[in-house]
């Protein structure tokens, strides 16, 4: 410690003790051996969110006490949080004699309303005891995340998985591995792959030759798809099974989803109304739940997620009705075992009409967020490269931040293509535009995705 802390500390003493002296009625001054911190944090600054909520932890370690924020990786401070002017605050056990903070090669006595430059490094501060008796010294380590947490990385995993024809286009995913189908009007392919940058062809039987692959749906582990009259199903995608479902008093139009561990479909019964129908034991068993006039039949994409109110919920965005009207309706579907029907079917588009019509889209849950790419609207125009954002569970949305999010320059616009989620990741693969099939694969990865949340 520098000498001149020693006699500005000595001088209070002797000055403070000569006015005590001179009134009896005062006590003499108690000085204490105490020289320890027991918080640090820093003062708020506008236009730095996330700084003065930043938690230090102060750990008294024998010879030199370290204060961190670095106690898991979600402790960093935000990504661009600048420490070149910030003003740092101390509480002590005791009121110290002083205490003085060394920045690099710099030592600055504290008056209480420093401003300081954090990026000037080692960090010290050296607290000492009011009866001169201590000293402490604590190494300060903060912490500023050098990734931005709100970047997505996107990479081409391959410009043409195997040759493709004109022909529609399906992927899902049984455990890890991809199966991709496809069929040109006549007949079916399938291609499997473990990584979706090498792909396999593979024998594909049971499905029928005029086959809508764009409808097939994995639901734990198995595969369907339906036609008019009959129920296929696959455990392993290559071999499929078919039900007849003839006799039933309805015909099958179309897969919908997999939502609340219960495989979904519309259906249409003898008086032409739309109904939604569950696979219950290799058959298909119709609900109660009449479609509105609004709802589409074809066209439309899905996805099935858990509400921030921890209520399981789907969305049912775009499409075709009934009649062949091009919709912009995104329709939830909300499990609520608390109501007599338990699902609820709620149109968000009557109250927010500024959605543009929009068939041939994807929609996935990711970062506890809705993310829609691709598609057309009624008038066949392509949507572009934009991904849209929903915060809201559907409700709204807005175009991604093409500054941290955007897919590679090789992706083109385009309509129909599979978006897979899987360990984290985002696989975005084939697709058409008015004249090309695609068979190219991108994979994208949020930087935060797999980063503690508490």
């Amino acid at each position: 410690m520098k000498n001149w802390h020693f006699i500005r500390h000595i001088s209070f003493i002797l000055v403070a003790t000569c006015l005590f002296a001179c009134n009896d009625k005062q006590t003499t001054p108690q000085t204490s051996n105490v020289a320890q911190l027991t918080s640090f944090s820093f003062a708020e600054i506008k236009n730095m969110p996330g700084l003065a909520e930043a938690k230090f932890k102060v750990d008294e370690r024998i010879d030199t006490g370290l204060v961190t924020n670095q106690i898991s990786r979600i402790d960093s401070m935000r990504y661009g949080t600048s420490l070149k002017k910030v003003v740092p605050k101390f509480t002590f056990a005791a009121s110290p004699g002083s205490a003085y903070i060394h920045l690099g090669d710099t030592t600055i006595d504290l008056s209480g309303s420093d401003t300081l430059d954090f990026t000037r490094t080692p960090i010290y501060l050296s607290v000492v005891s009011s009866d001169l008796s201590k000293t402490k010294v604590y190494e300060i380590k903060t912490t500023v995340h050098t990734v931005d947490p709100d970047l997505y990385h996107w990479q081409t995993l391959t410009a043409s998985a195997f040759a493709p024809e004109d022909e529609e286009q399906q992927v899902v995913m049984v455990g890890s591995t991809f199966y991709w189908f496809s069929n040109n009007g006549f007949s079916n392919r399938l291609h499997t792959s473990a990584d979706a940058v090498t792909w396999t062809e593979k024998t594909l039987s049971g499905l029928p030759s005029v086959c809508h692959v764009k409808s097939i749906i994995c639901h734990d582990n198995k595969l369907y798809y339906v036609d008019t009259t009959k129920l296929y199903i696959s455990t392993d995608a290559e071999n499929w099974t078919a039900t007849d479902l003839s006799a039933k008093p309805f015909r099958m139009e179309t897969m919908l989803m997999s939502f609340n561990d219960t495989v979904w479909l519309l259906v249409k019964d003898k008086e032409m109304t739309y109904r939604l129908a569950q696979v219950v034991a290799d058959t298909v068993k119709v609900t109660s739940l009449e479609l509105d006039e609004d709802f589409p039949v074809s066209g439309f994409s899905t996805v099935a997620f858990e509400s921030s109110s921890e209520r399981k919920r789907a969305l049912v965005m775009g499409g075709y009705t009934k009649y062949g009207r091009s919709m912009n309706s995104r329709w939830s579907i909300e499990y609520a075992p608390t109501i007599k029907n338990l699902y609820r079917l709620t149109n968000y588009s009557v109250e927010q009409t500024d959605f543009s019509t929009l068939t041939g889209a994807s929609v996935i849950w990711y970062k506890n967020q809705l993310m829609l790419l691709g598609g057309v609207n009624k008038d066949m125009e392509f949507r572009g490269t934009d991904i849209w954002i929903s915060t809201n569970e559907g409700y709204s949305w807005t175009k991604a931040d093409t500054a941290k999010c955007k897919l590679p320059a090789l992706y083109t616009r385009r309509q129909k293509q599979s978006v897979i989620v899987y360990d984290n990741n985002i696989y975005v693969l084939g697709g058409e535009d008015l004249s090309t099939t695609y068979t190219d694969v991108y994979r994208g990865r949020l930087n935060s995705i797999d980063w503690p949340t508490e």
